[in-house]
C-alpha cells in the first residue's frame, strides 16, 4: 500500500511542477503581436489558438516571426526532424523543451523570445488531438495576465 501511495505521489508532483504559473516577464507585458509556430501535427489546436488570440484582443497576429513580439509555441512532443547523417537525437537545444517532455495527452504553451527562441512562458494544457479538455487552449496565460493585473493594482 505504501508503495502504491509513493507511485501515485511520484506521478502527480511532476504534473503540478510543470502546471505552476510563474510571474510574466517584462517582455511577454509589453508585447503586441505573436506569432504561432505550431509543433503538435494538430493543425486544430492552432486553429483554436488563433480564434482564442482574437477573442481575446490582447495581441495581433504577426505575418511572420520576423514581425512578432513573442512567438507561441505549441508543443505536444511529437516533432519530427530530419538529422544530417552520422547526427543522433537529443532533447537539447530544441525550443520548448526545457522543463522536460510533454507528458502524454498535453500540450505545451510557450512564448519565446523571436530573437534568441529563449522561453519566457509556458504552461502545459490537458488536449485531445485537436480538442482541449478542461478549458480553454490559451487559459494558463489569461490567467497569468489576470494575476500581474491584480498585483500591479494592489
Amino acid at each position: 500500500m505504501k508503495t502504491l501511495l509513493a507511485f501515485v505521489l511520484l506521478c502527480i508532483v511532476p504534473l503540478q511542477a510543470g502546471a505552476q504559473r510563474a510571474a510574466l516577464p517584462q517582455a511577454v507585458i509589453n508585447a503586441r503581436t505573436v506569432y504561432i509556430e505550431n509543433e503538435t501535427s494538430v493543425a486544430g489546436l492552432e486553429y483554436t489558438a488563433i480564434l482564442e488570440l482574437n477573442k481575446w484582443g490582447r495581441f495581433g497576429l504577426a505575418e511572420s516571426r520576423d514581425k512578432a513580439d513573442l512567438i507561441l509555441l505549441l508543443d505536444n512532443g511529437n516533432r519530427v526532424r530530419a538529422l544530417p547523417e552520422g547526427q543522433y537525437p537529443s532533447a537539447e537545444g530544441v525550443k520548448g523543451t526545457e522543463g522536460g517532455p510533454v507528458p502524454k495527452g498535453y500540450t505545451r504553451i510557450s512564448l519565446l523570445d523571436p530573437k534568441t527562441s529563449t522561453k519566457l512562458w509556458s504552461d502545459l494544457q490537458k488536449t485531445e488531438n485537436s480538442k482541449v479538455r478542461n478549458g480553454h487552449l490559451l487559459d494558463g496565460l489569461r490567467k497569468a495576465f489576470d494575476d500581474y493585473e491584480k498585483s500591479r493594482s494592489r
